[in-house]
């Protein structure tokens, strides 16, 4: 008996709230998708890159870079940590401007994720 095992390729298949900690949107339509060790060069068209800046999971950190807010560890000095602090770290630059909206918005998740364990 033969059973055909499904894998999921995550370079090529990834889930983008799931596998992605942050993607830069480039010209021409090319966006780099940055995993845990990986990262992946796609062109998309002007409505697929719309629909994925325009994810509640992604914020906007500069002028060419969303991050994925449910893959965040720390913001500090202007950069956005999805991995542990060190030489090996993953990061991604972030304003000052944009820094405080994104730490209201962790705080947010924070809050929500607090508040089904309360009800216990």
């Amino acid at each position: 008996m033969n059973v055909a095992l499904e894998t999921r390729n995550s370079y090529e298949d990834f889930v983008l709230e799931k596998d992605i900690m942050y993607f830069r949107v480039g010209e021409h339509g090319l966006v780099s998708f940055h995993g845990k060790n990986y990262h992946i060069k796609k062109r998309m068209s002007t409505d697929q890159i719309h629909e994925i800046t325009s994810n509640s999971s992604f914020f906007k950190v500069n002028t060419d870079c969303y991050v994925n807010t449910r893959k965040i560890i720390q913001i500090q000095d202007g950069k956005v940590f999805f991995e542990v602090k060190g030489s090996e770290s993953k990061f991604a630059s972030i304003t000052k401007l944009r820094q405080h909206r994104l730490k209201e918005i962790m705080q947010q998740h924070k809050q929500e994720t607090a508040a089904p364990d309360a009800m216990k």
